[in-house]
């Protein structure tokens, strides 16, 4: 928020009002009950520990606000219920929440933070505005490791990793093993193209808080980058078992058990994304079925769940040189319904006819074989590898 939509003044002769001026000198949080509902805060992080975290959050709110009952001018406590509320997304409560504090506690280090949070997080004009409230709570109170976090956050989004670097080692030096700071840190380190520094710090994040369903993908992701794949496997299903329903998860599960070996496994995790796709919980008719290094190419298979239109491909093996930014060729198993067409005409009950080409970047077409019903994917496959090996020839080409 730029500003709170309800003034600050008539905000604070409100809080004054009707039940409010009975307690004016209730007592301020003690330092040990503050640090105590912070904990209990942190820890029930949802991005953190997930669905389970839910109940000691709402605990926590109801707790919070059974004591602004007795204590309503208790600024730390409005701030801490402002955050309960951001974390079970009652985004509404939140902002009224954070008013409270603008009107009880304007220039305190929690009210710069809030509202460096709120301007940050939805409205990108407002980084710069955000950035300068962040780094006001950090003078204000220079030890609270979230602040520093938030401070590191930001100066990320302007992509100024200098500045997010000192940030987040601020945070660190706080909470050496706070998983945020860590999962942050993780992300500068991949934005720099410091790939160990990345691993390493989401492992260490994966480590702080085992339920962080993000540490452990981004960590399964570098793991697989570096063909450690026995240790990315570990990852990527422990990040599934925390977030079954996520495809991406499950796309990654296809591509470990694929480089593993593991064909019985691979074909269950893609059973299991293809319930997750019958239930419209993909984005998206295609996914990434593998990965692998081939000699000099990196060869990347696209798999569409769906063979729908004129041109329908079921695997599209993209095959990547040196430069890596445009695939050199694609091999692709499709079904065209011109052929299929034509084949129909002859024999209604003709099965589907599948055919595999090879499309250069030259505009060269190659065709490598032509087939009744879909082949398996381990099939096609192995004739991909023949075609890049020079060991199956074309039985037809042309060039554009």
């Amino acid at each position: 928020m730029s500003r709170p939509s309800v003034p600050v003044a008539l905000l604070a002769l409100l809080l004054l009002g009707a039940g409010c001026t009975s307690r004016q000198g209730a007592r301020p949080l003690t330092s040990v009950e503050r640090d105590t509902y912070e904990e209990r805060l942190e820890k029930a992080q949802p991005f953190l520990v997930g669905p389970r975290g839910t109940p000691e959050l709402e605990a926590l709110a109801r707790e919070l606000e059974a004591r602004l009952e007795h204590h309503p001018r208790d600024a730390e406590l409005h701030a801490l219920l402002a955050r309960t509320a951001l974390a079970l997304k009652h985004d509404d409560q939140a902002r009224a929440e954070a008013q409270r504090v603008e009107a009880l506690a304007p220039d305190s280090a929690e009210a710069h933070f809030l509202r460096a949070f709120f301007l940050g997080g939805r409205d990108p004009d407002q980084l710069a505005t955000a950035l300068a409230e962040a780094q006001r709570a950090t003078e204000l109170d220079p030890q609270r490791g979230r602040y520093w976090r938030l401070l590191g956050t930001l100066h990320l989004q302007r992509q100024q990793p200098a500045e997010a670097r000192a940030a987040l080692e601020r945070a660190l030096a706080l909470e050496p093993d706070n998983a945020q700071a860590l999962f942050l840190s993780g992300l500068l380190a991949e934005d720099e193209g410091r790939a160990d520094a990345a691993l390493l710090a989401f492992e260490k994040a994966s480590r702080a808080a085992p339920d962080f369903v993000l540490a452990h993908t981004h960590a399964g992701r570098h793991l697989q980058d570096a063909r450690r794949n026995e240790a990315a496997l570990e990852h990527f299903q422990r990040a599934a078992a925390l977030a079954p329903r996520d495809w991406r998860i499950r796309e990654r599960l296809v591509q470990v058990h694929q480089a593993l070996g593991n064909t019985a496994r691979r074909d269950a995790e893609r059973e299991a994304l293809l319930a997750l796709h019958r239930e419209g919980l993909m984005d998206q008719d295609f996914y990434i079925r593998e990965q692998w290094h081939e000699g000099p190419w990196l060869i990347a298979v696209v798999e569409n769940l769906e063979l729908k239109g004129d041109w329908a491909r079921r695997y599209e093996f993209q095959v990547f040189g040196a430069s890596g930014e445009r695939p050199e060729r694609v091999i692709s198993l499709g079904s065209y319904a011109f052929t299929n067409d034509f084949a129909r005409e002859k024999n209604p009950s003709a099965p589907r006819l599948f055919h595999l080409d090879a499309y250069g970047a030259d505009d060269s077409h190659e065709t490598y074989g032509l087939f009744e019903g879909e082949p398996s994917y381990d099939d096609t496959r192995a004739r991909v590898l023949a075609i890049l090996r020079g060991e199956l020839p074309p039985s037809s080409s042309s060039k554009r």
